[in-house]
């Protein structure tokens, strides 16, 4: 894997992420719950966010406030990068984006399906389908999308509690641990086990 995970000794809320040179693995379009603070030690890294291509040279940083969706689209071959997890409050990440219709999804039921996204469009008063528009302008994914990475982001907070990976599986509602576990690598480029082993 590409990446390694390191919590802190002094809170466990606090993590590093470590990307080692040659590392092409490019994740999924994904957020963090946490405030992310990028540092680029070597080489280069480019991303997406908002529709922005934002580059970042050795020696510089970037951050991203806590939900704010974000892609990795390209690297120097010798790039190293740490990445800070900083936790924020949920409710002042909240306050801090202007999102009304992820507020929705908090409450919305824990299936993904159909059904749900319908539930959540009817409470905004659109069709599924405008609502699946509304929401992708204005959050950068659709909901679909958003929802999984509640999802994982939830997942992650199980897995440093210590709970299995097949239970983290099952309480967040994938298929079964393979399914989760590879959903879990497109977003955070690393294994739900070796996550929990940082």
């Amino acid at each position: 894997m590409s990446w390694r995970y390191v919590r802190s000794v002094v809170n466990q809320d606090i993590e590093l992420a470590v990307c080692r040179p040659g590392c092409n693995a490019f994740l999924v379009q994904h957020f963090h719950q946490e405030t992310q603070i990028r540092f680029v030690l070597t080489g280069w890294r480019q991303f997406l966010v908002g529709g922005y291509h934002i580059n970042v040279p050795a020696g510089s940083a970037c951050v991203l406030p806590a939900g704010i969706p974000h892609q990795g689209i390209d690297c120097a071959p010798d790039t190293v990068s740490l990445n800070l997890y900083v936790p924020a409050d949920h409710s002042i990440a909240l306050m801090s984006m202007t999102r009304p219709l992820a507020e929705l999804f908090l409450d919305m039921p824990s299936s993904t399906g159909t059904a749900s996204i319908a539930c959540v469009a009817a409470q905004a008063g659109l069709s599924r389908e405008g609502f699946t528009r509304r929401f992708s302008r204005q959050h950068g994914m659709p909901p679909h999308a958003y929802r999984r990475m509640l999802r994982l982001n939830k997942a992650r907070q199980m897995l440093r509690t210590g709970t299995p990976p097949a239970e983290v599986a099952a309480a967040t509602d994938f298929a079964d641990q393979s399914h989760f576990g590879r959903w879990f690598r497109h977003a955070f480029g690393t294994t739900p086990s070796r996550y929990q082993l940082a």
